[in-house]
């Protein structure tokens, strides 16, 4: 007893040194990146992972059943790891298989053979794999809130390993053919749910032996449950927006929180997991199986889990970022900033955020084909996140841009160093002057507190009967008062409280030299949109086709090659593996010929030699992926700014301003089948012209071709082309030589 008392003591002394570590790392947080050792998983090709799975006992397969599930699960397997979402050597990570190895010590059949790793994304989720690698997801980490339930969740996992749950539903589902589609998702689903739910009895044992508190366990469906939600239903505060200069009435926020809707019980039919109730109800019976919980108790949770939650909660945080979800990032931020009010990184996610939110409402949607606006995307909110979302869709375009302005100012006054801070105040001013909404005279030189004294002044006045000046009672006067949300009776309209809260930032000379210079440009493009207005059909299609092809001449001269993106799909749309590994070195060789023979200089950052890549390799390969994702995603503007730093530095390592990224992907489907077969083999003159021409033209080749701007963070080129063409030297070569040609030359002055 004595003994248990001391580790106790001792544990909670390592808890309290790591919260003050926790706190400094938070205030200066940095991403999750690779670290040390490159693992084999990452350092093994695809390839040779399929030839060494082959070698493995899968006598209950067919060899062509064999050949395609070897083939088919190691390539999905790497596409997760190669994503970028999957980092090794990071603090997650390391915590998960310390976790994991703990689990299964003493078990001689699992021990050495599971490798864990954190998969980032905001979904709360977990799965296995058959090679023995366990994937648990940041959103899922975050919305735990014991060690005991991630304890339950990896045994799960484990179970799905140790049980072969992978391979015998791939049996079940390629076995019975003759069985209607309808039929065999029922018996799939079935099939699936059950190994569900044994993964979840057998796991109950595996955490009862580690000892965890049998509490714990069910409370790990109501985590699942709710995992839709934010990591924590916190009220939202009133008053969080308010600045010395910014005031925004309670009003603003007495809306009525929508009701969360989540049931434990709902139709799991056709679903491949049982429904919460069902898992909850079984695992509850499990769980009294064992009645010496109390005496097998050995572990309580540490503060490490915890630290290792706020991780997996910032990483939430920029996970929201980058997928242009605003109103959530800022409701985690506002959670975390309870913590580490502190902290840059949340200071530099916040502004991104608003920018996100200024730039809905600044930017001109474009028509779509039928003339009409497309409609924007609708998210619905439950719980404490409503408030703010309403709150967000409740503000006129003024006050969105107001407030976010507000946010990005004050957060570059804290730290003018700050280039993420810097370029985000730019990028607000540019959709300020973007806004056809947004005018600097309309806004008050006074901010909340001064108008109300002002106010009260000209009250007092006017109650005493003195006579006020003449240009304060015209029409002119008392109309430009009431735009700025004064009333008649000397009050302030609290719905337009945003007119008064940038006054400080419009007297800004800065703030005010850099408007001017943005509008400056501004009033240039909608004098070419004039003059462009002006020309004829003739002359507008002309122009139009010269800047087009214009768009590729980048004066390129060196560049960063990023892993291609090459698909190689059969008839049915499923991958050919080797041959898209073929038709990927094929493209590798030929991007460089090429550019060589443009006297155009290459880096290539790819997977082509895994071997030789480090830790420091990954990480600029993990961030570029994320970072072109989002500018393919958003490539109408250039608003990102949360990456330039990164970028700039990526650009420095590797000498070329210009960062290119290829996506190809090729079928070859000719219009065979056995009907037309049999009839132009009948009429086989026709026949004799008909089969040359399909077996020629069967071919489908889709280019995406971008370059990335790393100096400025700018996606400058996303064109696209369609051909009948094979993936042959001779056709990706002359298509490459095209490219580099365009990029290679100036652009022309118009």
């Amino acid at each position: 007893m004595v003994g248990k008392c001391l580790i106790a003591f001792v544990c909670s002394l390592i808890g309290a040194f790591s919260n003050l570590m926790a706190q400094e790392d938070f205030n200066h947080y940095q991403p999750l990146c690779n670290k040390g050792p490159v693992p084999k998983d990452f350092s093994n090709s695809t390839l040779n992972k399929i030839k060494e799975d082959h070698r493995t006992d899968l006598k209950s397969l067919t060899p062509r059943k064999k050949q395609f599930f070897v083939e088919q699960i190691n390539y999905s397997i790497d596409e997760i790891l190669y994503s970028g979402n999957v980092t090794f050597g990071d603090t997650i990570s390391r915590y998960l298989q310390k976790l994991g190895d703990k689990l299964i010590a003493g078990n001689e059949d699992l021990e050495g053979k599971l490798r864990f790793y954190v998969y980032n994304s905001t979904d709360a989720n977990a799965f296995s794999t058959r090679q023995g690698i366990v994937f648990v997801t940041t959103g899922l980490i975050a919305q735990l809130t014991t060690e005991a339930q991630l304890a339950f969740v990896l045994s799960h996992e484990i179970i799905h390993f140790e049980e072969h749950h992978v391979l015998e539903l791939y049996e079940y589902a390629t076995k019975e053919k003759f069985y209607s589609y309808n039929e065999r998702a029922r018996f799939l689903s079935n099939y699936s749910r059950e190994n569900e739910l044994e993964a979840d009895r057998l796991a109950v044992k595996m955490v009862h032996d580690a000892g965890y508190k049998p509490a714990e366990i069910n409370k790990t469906f109501d985590v699942l449950l709710y995992s839709y939600l934010p990591f924590e239903e916190m009220k939202f505060d009133k008053t969080y927006f308010n600045t010395t200069e910014m005031y925004i009435p309670e009003m603003y926020f007495d809306f009525k929180r929508t009701e969360i809707s989540a049931k434990f019980k709902y139709n799991d039919y056709l679903m491949s997991h049982p429904n919460l109730a069902k898992r909850k109800e079984q695992v509850t019976e499990q769980v009294s199986k064992f009645k010496d919980w109390d005496k097998n108790m050995l572990y309580e949770d540490s503060s490490c889990f915890f630290y290792i939650r706020d991780v997996a909660r910032f990483e939430y945080v920029l996970n929201k970022v980058y997928d242009e979800e605003p109103v959530e990032a800022l409701y985690a931020i506002y959670i975390l900033e309870k913590r580490y009010p502190g902290s840059a990184f949340l200071a530099n996610c916040k502004s991104q955020a608003w920018l996100d939110v200024m730039k809905s409402v600044a930017q001109k949607r474009k028509p779509s084909y039928y003339g009409s606006l497309p409609r924007k995307k609708v998210r619905y909110y439950e719980g404490q996140i409503s408030i703010l979302n309403q709150f967000v869709n409740v503000l006129p375009k003024n006050g969105k841009l107001a407030v976010g302005l507000r946010v990005i100012y004050d957060a570059y006054q804290k730290d003018t160093t700050n280039l993420i801070a810097r370029k985000s105040l730019e990028t607000a001013i540019q959709l300020l002057v973007k806004s056809e909404d947004f005018d600097l005279d309309k806004f008050s030189n006074r901010n909340y507190a001064e108008t109300l004294v002002y106010l009260n002044e000209k009250k007092k006045a006017a109650n005493s009967g003195e006579k006020l000046p003449t240009d304060e009672l015209d029409k002119y006067a008392v109309i430009e008062n009431q735009s700025k949300g004064m009333t008649d009776g000397f009050e302030i309209d609290s719905t337009k409280f945003y007119m008064y809260g940038i006054a400080d930032i419009i007297r800004d000379t800065n703030f005010l030299m850099k408007f001017k210079q943005y509008a400056k440009k501004s009033t240039l493009l909608e004098k070419r949109n004039d003059e462009f207005n002006l020309m004829t059909d003739s002359e507008q299609l002309d122009l139009e086709y010269l800047k087009y092809d214009d768009e590729m001449h980048l004066t390129m001269d060196s560049m960063l090659l990023f892993q291609p993106a090459i698909f190689e799909t059969t008839r049915s749309s499923e991958i050919n593996v080797y041959k898209t590994f073929k038709t990927r070195d094929l493209m590798m060789k030929e991007v460089r010929d090429n550019a060589s023979d443009l006297n155009i200089h290459v880096e290539t950052l790819s997977l082509q030699r895994l071997d030789t890549l480090n830790a420091e390799d990954w990480n600029n390969y993990a961030f570029l992926q994320r970072s072109l994702t989002r500018a393919i995603k958003d490539h109408e503007s250039d608003y990102f700014v949360l990456d330039l730093p990164d970028l700039n530095r990526i650009q420095k390592l590797y000498g070329a301003d210009k960062l290119v990224f290829l996506e190809y992907q090729h079928a070859y489907a000719p219009d065979l089948y056995f009907g037309n077969v049999l009839l132009f083999t009948v009429l086989l003159p026709v026949g004799l012209v008909y089969f040359p021409i399909e077996i020629l033209s069967g071919h489908y080749s889709d280019w995406q071709f971008y370059v990335l701007d790393l100096k400025t963070g700018e996606l400058v080129l996303n064109r696209s082309y369609y051909a009948n063409e094979p993936s042959t030297k001779h056709f990706i070569g002359s298509r490459l030589y095209g490219m580099f040609h365009q990029l290679k030359q100036a652009k022309n002055d118009y």
